[in-house]
């Protein structure tokens, strides 16, 4: 029998000629051990190779031979000399990198990140920076040296020694900051805390900006001088309460201007720029007192104050008035231009800043609308008006003049950051009716001399009648505008067609939703103030529409232009001849409601059910305007018998006559253009019906006024003798209305008291109060005011008057 072979695993290992047996240990612990065959033997090698077997683990214990180990001592040496240099090349890198991508002061803005918003003649109106704070730049001469000395005290003794970085405070707050771990020692200087917020803007605390704010501080050094980055810091440091700069801060905090700040005032301003929101005297007054005494302590160990100074001032007691006030004299229209900044060059181009945007505002013209608000609230304050706005629009070119979006942006009460003048939705009343009687005009569906019905009637879904509760019967249409009565308008809007007054009032530049209903006529639809206007600008300029801009042109500081803005292509709506036949109605519209005005202006009043809304809007060919008076604070949003011709006569009546005159505008008079014709009304007076009230013409004189105690007619006379303007082809073409019977007459009850503010009509279109007691005791009938909108109200409807 063979032998056994032997089994490695229960494998058998052949036998070769040069193998050999491999004893199996006797005892301990271990692997078993098999045969392992050996190397031929080759020339020049004696004794074969031991071929080992991959893939077999190290035993448990294994350790890597002694020599395997780094030595100790030279080598060391060696890696730590790589190591420096890896961190030296590093380091190099770092610095070439801070350098390479280092903006230039000499090319930099180093007010870049705000935005100058200038008036048309380059009057600045307000200057915004990225976080939206309001800064005032002063020079220097015009900030106190209490608060110059005060400053350099606490924030950088060596201002005037060093280079733009104060070594000597670096190494001291390496050690304080780094070494003993109390980061309290701050080691910027003026020039480096400047180049922080003006150039690099950024809130990273890293090494590597560092090492950048160090470089840029040099560099500013060497371009500006002491007193120029004195200047600069002064103008852009952030001392809380939304005040960026020194003049701001002193407005805010003091109400004072910065050159007048007092050692005390100016101490503890001083000291907020280390932490504005730690130190705020409102909140933490006793931190804000313990924080001046720190800069008058300063102050004192520099030399600048006396000991005895510095604690006369520590015992000041200070009167604050934490006035958070924009530094603006047009907050809604720098909030506006803001607005069409964002939709024309994006929101993060307009945060970066840098720029001046030269505007469309007349700052002269401003100042004059807000007084203008101001006084009407003043007068109509007593009657519940609370609020108003006021906007003025150059109609050939669009450009926005004036606006005021509220009386008082700083009153929260009425909601007055809100720019009701922009954004505001609301009623137009009376005021909307130029648009309804144009259509019929330019349509050729009615003529000024046609004969309206003003008798109290159904329309759509109710009956209507007049603010007055009267009927003037049959009246023309021209006088029908000018005594702004409601129901013609009706008839007007019925005749044109709501869906073509409608498109005409879009195409004229209402933007909002127009609701299709015949009362859009009388204004009970939506709209804004600024659209308004320039609906009314689109008469004044002869049919042609310019939208609304505000924005001239946009430059860098130092004054190259970076865009200037197309303005939008002008539309032609109408013909001139078309739109003067508003005009010629308008242009009387002062005279007959006896508003005051010394400029030959075209108008028309508005006022809303309830006295919620009253307008006035007025224009001549070089300027177009509007104002709005209403309710918005706390209780009833209803005023007590405010009416559009009020406004007229208070609001615009100041703008008018003062205003304009101090803004050294000009006002154009009206011119009529050829190619239209004139002839009597569409109706002789052998078909009218006698009147109880006198006739006026189209053109009435200022001397005319009202009766003391006029008396509702049933038909107002026509006369044959007044002249109406007409298109050519057009005169009397239109079908004559349906005859209507005769309506009951309501009484009228004439007040014995009319407040002093209404302008009297020289027409006895009088609101009065219906015979069953719908008038309010408390509100009192005022003579002569024209009438505005209304809209179905149960079985009956009346329309407020304008």
């Amino acid at each position: 029998m063979a032998d056994r072979v032997p089994e490695d695993n229960g494998r058998p290992i052949s036998r070769t000629p040069h193998t050999r047996e491999v004893p199996k240990p006797e005892s301990g612990p271990g692997p078993e051990v098999a045969a392992v065959p050996e190397a031929a033997p080759s020339p020049g090698r004696p004794g074969p190779a031991r071929r080992t077997r991959s893939g077999k683990t190290r035993p448990a214990g294994w350790r890597p031979p002694l020599g395997w180990w780094p030595p100790s001592g030279r080598d060391l040496v060696k890696y730590g000399a790589i190591a420096v240099a890896v961190l030296g090349l590093l380091f190099i890198g770092v610095v070439l990198y801070a350098y390479a991508t280092l903006p230039d002061p000499t090319k930099l803005d180093l007010t870049a990140g705000s935005v100058a918003i200038v008036d048309r003649h380059g009057n600045l109106i307000e200057e915004r920076n990225a976080q939206g704070s309001r800064v005032t730049p002063v020079k220097l001469a015009d900030i106190s040296e209490k608060l110059k000395n005060a400053t350099i005290a606490v924030e950088d003794r060596h201002f005037y020694q060093h280079h733009g970085v104060d070594w000597g405070r670096v190494v001291k707050a390496f050690f304080v900051d780094v070494i003993a771990r109390r980061p309290e020692q701050g080691a910027s200087t003026i020039t480096q805390q400047l180049a922080k917020i003006a150039i690099l803007q950024s809130p990273q605390k890293t090494p590597l900006r560092k090492f950048r704010e160090l470089l840029l501080a040099t560099a500013l050094e060497q371009r500006y001088s002491k007193d120029q980055i004195l200047e600069l810091y002064l103008n852009t440091i952030f001392y809380g309460h939304h005040a960026t700069g020194i003049e701001a801060a002193s407005q805010v905090y003091f109400g004072k201007h910065a050159k007048d700040l007092t050692l005390a005032e100016a101490s503890l301003l001083a000291g907020l720029p280390n932490g504005p929101t730690y130190y705020d005297p409102l909140a933490h007054p006793d931190r804000a007192q313990q924080r001046q005494a720190v800069v008058l302590d300063a102050m004192v160990s520099s030399q600048m104050i006396t000991q005895d100074q510095a604690d006369q001032a520590k015992a000041e007691k200070l009167t604050f008035t934490f006035k958070e006030q924009r530094t603006t004299q047009a907050p809604h229209f720098v909030d506006y231009v803001f607005q069409q900044l964002e939709q024309s060059y994006g929101a993060n181009t307009v945060e970066h800043g840098g720029f001046v945007v030269k505007t469309s505002l007349d700052l002269n013209l401003q100042r004059a609308a807000q007084h203008a608000v101001e006084l009407g609230i003043q007068r109509l304050g007593p009657l519940g008006a609370d609020n108003g706005d006021l906007v003025a629009i150059d109609p050939k070119t669009g450009q926005i003049l004036a606006m005021v979006g509220s009386v008082d942006f700083y009153n929260n009460t009425i909601n007055g950051q809100f720019n009701v003048a922009a954004d505001g939705l609301r009623q137009p009343g009376s005021s909307f009716k130029p648009y309804a009687y144009e259509t019929a005009f330019k349509d050729h569906t009615m003529t000024m001399g046609d004969i309206l019905d003003d008798t109290s009637r159904h329309f759509a879904n109710g009956r209507f009648h007049d603010f007055d509760f009267r009927d003037m019967g049959k009246i023309t249409a021209h006088k029908a505008l000018l005594l702004s009565r409601n129901i013609p308008a009706l008839e007007t809007m019925q005749k044109a067609g709501v869906d073509n007054v409608i498109a005409f009032a879009h195409e004229m530049g209402i933007t909002t939703n127009l609701k299709s209903e015949v009362t859009t006529a009388i204004g009970s639809s939506d709209v804004k103030m600024l659209d308004h206007v320039a609906g009314y600008s689109v008469f004044a300029t002869g049919g042609t529409e310019h939208p609304p801009i505000s924005i001239l042109e946009v430059t860098d500081r130092n004054g190259n232009t970076l865009d200037k803005p197309n303005p939008p292509q002008p539309k032609q709506v109408m013909t001139q001849q078309e739109a003067y036949l508003i005009t010629y109605i308008l242009k009387d519209y002062s005279t007959q409601w006896n508003l005051g005005w010394n400029r030959p202006m075209a108008g028309k009043s508005g006022t809303t059910n309830n006295y919620r809304d009253a307008w006035m809007m007025a224009y001549s060919p070089n300027i177009a305007m509007g104002a709005w008076v209403g309710h918005t604070g706390p209780g009833n949003q209803n005023m007590n018998g405010v009416y559009g011709t009020m406004v007229g006569s208070s609001v615009l009546r100041d703008f008018i006559n003062n205003g304009l005159s101090a803004a050294n505008i000009p006002v154009a008079t009206f011119q009529q253009p050829s190619g239209l014709v004139s002839g009597p009304p569409c109706s002789d007076s052998s078909n009218a019906s006698p009147s109880a009230s006198p006739s006026a013409s189209s053109s009435s004189s200022s001397s005319s006024s009202p009766s003391a105690s006029p008396k509702p007619s049933a038909r107002s006379s026509i006369n044959s003798s007044e002249r109406e303007l007409y298109l050519p082809g057009t005169e009397c073409k239109a079908p004559p209305p349906t005859p209507n019977p005769t309506p009951t007459l309501v009484p009228s009850i004439v007040p014995s008291i009319v407040p002093s503010i209404l302008p009297s009509a020289s027409e006895s279109a009088t609101p009065s109060p219906s015979a069953s007691g719908s008038a309010s005791a408390s509100a009192p009938a005022v003579s002569g005011a024209p009438a505005g909108s209304g809209a179905p109200s149960q079985a009956a409807a009346r329309a407020s008057p304008g």
